[in-house]
């Protein structure tokens, strides 16, 4: 039987996709991994929901996408988790030297010479940012009060507590609540168009977006990968633009599952992808 060709793209985005938790679409995050052969993937928000060394509480089957990102990093795959707040992975990844593997709070790329912007957003969580007065500050102020809010937040994180949830985080559909979302939105192609980007891909929202703001700054694409665990969704840049992708509505990929991947453990998979005392790839 002839094997079915892999789609060649530029980059794929995937956010929240919460390996170690039975809800993570495990099967399908497979298969859709399996399906593509992208030069660029990057990771936003939480990529791992429980330690990556305990195996027990650990599905056998997102083992096996984890050996999926390494063996997509091997064979040329830049990887790039875009994290909110540190977690087993990030502390792995700073471990560790893992080719083709980066970790980042930001991630800025020249794609086909406009600039973008990768970030979670998690600046963003902040309701204060919801509020109608923060469209009037300038890009200086509001970078200097995102890096205020990101302190706050990173503080709140080490003491375990949570920030105050911005609006798309809640389950009803006001019209107090859309208000809020656009002017977040806005806000943040502010600070977007601010730093010369044209493209702004921000992890922080739960839903699918690929839509162009304007602002009194200018204009930028602001879009969003969704929540894997939830929609089943993903961002695809090839050809010189940005598409959204569903899994429910791809005929093919389901087919695409690697019939290698078999059952590992954390001792095979580290031995086998990472190599301590490499440099990592600039």
């Amino acid at each position: 039987m002839r094997a079915l060709k892999k789609r060649q793209i530029e980059i794929a985005v995937l956010s929240n996709i919460h390996l170690g938790v039975e809800s993570c679409q495990a099967d399908a995050l497979l298969a859709y991994l399996s399906s593509i052969s992208p030069k660029i993937l990057v990771l936003s928000g939480r990529v791992l929901e429980k330690d990556f060394t305990v195996q027990a509480a650990f599905p056998p089957r997102h083992f096996q996408i984890i050996k999926k990102l390494f063996a997509l990093a091997s064979a040329g795959t830049k990887i790039y988790y875009v994290y909110s707040s540190p977690d087993a992975l990030v502390r792995i990844i700073k471990d560790n030297s893992l080719s083709n593997v980066h970790c980042t709070k930001n991630l800025m790329l020249d794609l086909d010479g406009k600039k973008a912007w990768f970030t979670h957003g998690d600046f963003l969580e902040s309701s204060l940012f919801g509020k109608k007065w923060v469209q009037g500050l300038g890009t200086g102020r509001l970078r200097i009060l995102a890096g205020i809010i990101g302190l706050k937040n990173k503080v709140w994180n080490a003491a375990g507590k949570r920030p105050l949830q911005a609006p798309w985080h809640s389950e009803a559909d006001g019209e107090d609540r859309l208000k809020k979302e656009h002017t977040l939105r806005q806000t943040a192609v502010k600070l977007a168009v601010g730093r010369g980007c044209e493209y702004l891909i921000c992890g922080a929202p739960h839903h699918l977006f690929n839509l162009w703001l304007e602002t009194s700054m200018g204009k930028c694409q602001y879009l969003s990968a969704g929540d894997w665990v939830q929609h089943l969704t993903s961002l695809e840049y090839n050809f010189k633009r940005w598409k959204s992708y569903r899994y429910s509505e791809d005929k093919l990929s389901p087919f695409f599952a690697d019939e290698d991947l078999k059952k590992m453990n954390v001792e095979e998979i580290l031995s086998e992808n990472l190599k301590t005392g490499t440099a990592i790839a600039s």
